[in-house]
């Protein structure tokens, strides 16, 4: 597919702004992570959702995690319930959820792995998308069959992730660089969607490989991968909506294209500006910018 025709299908996506719409009708996003050690990781990738048009993100994690989340953005709503008494809670506001990111920040405390397993097989029942990222991907290469032949799961791990997963599935090492056979390989042993993250990211759902073209800056600061997941999050609930119009196209691929071709634009226009300096947290100021330049129709 060339890519200003998967720029259109990006831009298809973005559901009209209108005076008849309710709060929480643009997206309603949850995200499962935070602990007392990680609470950056779960802040960037929900006030991302937010900044790119979701309407309530709702942040759900460890006690210790709630105040220091809660001091970072009045915008965000943190539940401290990521726990073995949570469970109630957690399905009460997971009937209202549009799209789940698990992973941002979650730790990997033995309580916690296993309350995370749990929710995400809550949230298998409601079909709704299931973004992994970070030490949720840790959990899926400890235990594929978490997520195995669940179409809505979208992964998102960067090389060194990608490589544990892949030898967990295989019993070999992954080539170097990551060959787009590995990629396909990891997708359909799954039977989800895979978006390995690089210098170029690239996507494989559904037997399909799809190279994303937008290309960022040197800069590896960390915390780009939260905000991926964030941008992931909301789209993937505006494209799955929009799947008429995306022509046969996965909803999954053009959720991952659009989240990528943002981020690595607000990481260029970023670098532009800051330069060594930037940090994520620059990146998101600049997200809005990035979302009007690649995801809105320009005007004619």
């Amino acid at each position: 597919m060339n890519v200003s025709h998967m720029n259109k299908l990006c831009q298809a996506i973005v559901p009209a702004l209108t005076p008849s719409l309710h709060k929480g009708q643009a997206g309603r996003i949850c995200i499962v992570g935070g602990c007392q050690e990680y609470t950056g990781a779960p802040y960037f990738a929900a006030i991302s959702a937010l900044r790119l048009g979701a309407d309530l993100v709702h942040v759900m994690c460890t006690p210790e995690a709630a105040n220091p989340i809660k001091s970072y953005s009045p915008d965000l709503m943190v539940l401290p319930i990521l726990s073995r008494t949570g469970a109630n809670q957690f399905n009460k506001w997971l009937d209202k959820t549009h799209a789940m990111i698990i992973g941002p920040g979650l730790g990997r405390d033995e309580e916690t792995m296993i309350v995370a397993t749990e929710w995400i097989h809550l949230a298998k029942q409601k079909n709704i998308p299931i973004i992994i990222d970070a030490d949720g991907l840790h959990l899926i290469t400890d235990n594929p069959g978490i997520i195995r032949g669940y179409p809505d799961a979208i992964l998102t791990p960067n090389v060194v992730e990608f490589e544990r997963l892949f030898h967990a599935l295989t019993g070999k090492p992954a080539q170097k660089p990551i060959s787009d056979r590995d990629l396909m390989t990891v997708a359909n042993k799954l039977k989800c969607a895979v978006v390995c993250k690089g210098a170029v990211d690239k996507v494989c759902c559904k037997e399909t490989l799809t190279a994303c073209s937008e290309v960022g800056s040197s800069r590896r600061v960390g915390g780009q991968g939260d905000i991926l997941a964030g941008a992931m999050g909301i789209f993937s609930f505006w494209a799955k909506n929009a799947e008429p119009k995306l022509e046969g196209t996965p909803y999954q691929t053009v959720a991952a294209a659009a989240a990528s071709a943002v981020v690595k634009r607000a990481n260029a226009l970023t670098f532009t500006r800051q330069g060594r300096s930037m940090i994520t947290s620059d990146m998101v100021a600049t997200l809005p910018r990035a979302f009007i330049e690649v995801m809105e129709v320009p005007k004619k």
